[in-house]
């Protein structure tokens, strides 16, 4: 009799074990680093300007250079690294390293090209189109430009 309270329960258990969990919750998808989908802020939601556009690049100033080397300390450092050299705090976890801003390849580039960058992303650096409005980024830009990357490291 023992033998067949035993059994009972033991078919109970495995019917609620393999009933109990859904494939759903299983089978979740998941993303790897700096892999798309990258998801931005809705259009009408805060930050209400980092869908907008310029009609013209603003002109280099350096109340914009100053703003700029804000804007790289807060959304850039972390991978580029604080003196720009590739080397910031998460790089170590990227799939791929971020680029040396203060290399000659990127020196080359015009402030419009780096400002297209940002806006756009490359490779695996994603679009700050929906982070930073348009002067922000040109701010961002014309900081990478500047000396200040160079004064730094």
């Amino acid at each position: 009799m023992k033998k067949t309270g035993w059994r009972k329960c033991a078919v109970l258990l495995a019917a609620f074990w393999a009933t109990g969990c859904s494939r759903d919750m299983a089978e979740q998808p998941s993303f790897q680093p700096q892999q798309a989908p990258r998801l931005h802020s809705p259009a009408g939601s805060v930050p209400l300007e980092s869908r907008s556009a310029l009609p013209f690049a603003p002109a280099p100033t350096l109340e914009r250079v100053t703003r700029g080397a804000a804007l790289f300390a807060i959304n850039c450092s972390p991978c580029h690294g604080k003196n720009g050299s590739g080397e910031g705090t998460v790089a170590p976890f990227l799939v791929l390293p971020p680029a040396n801003l203060r290399a000659e390849p990127i020196q080359r580039m015009s402030a419009a090209e780096i400002y297209d960058v940002v806006t756009r992303g490359r490779i695996v650096m994603p679009s700050f189109q929906g982070v930073l409005s348009a002067q922000e980024r040109w701010d961002a830009a014309y900081f990478v430009k500047s000396s200040g990357l160079k004064e730094s490291g």
